[in-house]
């Protein structure tokens, strides 16, 4: 009998390289055009396809929208326990590497002399009042949650540390934390990365100022 090759067919391996071009070409075209605004002959196009492949590979848009924010749940999932979760951070550390994931990400879709391109695909949905599937919708309000969940988590280990005071109200740091990840693209859509920067460390000082330890 002959052995079972552990490698896949040539076939397989060019229908999934197809999947995640598509996908990845998708997700750029909905974060900088619009949901609504993309159509599967826009992303043929980019991919040097036909829609009736996209079609083949995907089904309908909507199925594409859903796989599309499917796997980024996934990655910004990663990126926010390695922000969050991770032991042995302050909670000031953690502001810094939040902002600096908001800025690569808005690094991947901005050039220096034109920097007022969105960058996130969520907040796309959200401010372009997108006809996205309810799946789609609860996703970004799962996603929602635990952002606050991982936040809440790294305050009170901030606490438990002796970074803040005893006393600091949790829910309260949420409350500013949040707005600086929500409206993260809508900011520097309006003026650009560095005032989203003096938006996070004004947050950290407001912070510090009320709840440090050393206040």
């Amino acid at each position: 009998m002959a052995e079972a090759s552990a490698t896949a067919s040539p076939a397989r391996r060019k229908s999934k390289d197809t999947r995640a071009q598509v996908l990845e070409v998708a997700r750029r075209l909905f974060i900088t055009r619009g949901l609504d605004a993309v159509s599967y002959g826009d992303i043929a196009k980019e991919v040097g396809s036909t829609r009736a492949n996209l079609h083949y590979h995907f089904g309908n848009k909507s199925e594409l929208v859903k796989e599309v924010f499917g796997q980024t749940f996934e990655e910004v999932k990663v990126s926010l326990e390695r922000i969050w979760l991770k032991p042995g951070l302050s909670l000031e550390e953690r502001i810094d590497l939040l902002f600096e994931d908001a800025r690569s990400r808005f690094g991947e879709f901005n050039k220096p002399g034109d920097e007022l391109t969105p960058w996130s695909l969520s907040s796309r949905a959200r401010f372009d009042f997108s006809t996205v599937d309810t799946e789609v919708v609860e996703g970004i309000a799962e996603m929602s949650r635990y952002f606050e969940e991982c936040v809440a988590h790294a305050v009170r280990l901030a606490i438990g540390t002796g970074e803040y005071r005893a006393d600091t109200p949790v829910q309260d740091i949420v409350m500013i934390i949040t707005p600086l990840w929500y409206f993260g693209s809508p900011i520097t859509q309006m003026s650009g990365i560095k005032r989203l920067k003096n938006h996070y460390d004004a947050a950290k000082r407001t912070i510090n100022a009320a709840y440090g330890a050393g206040h």
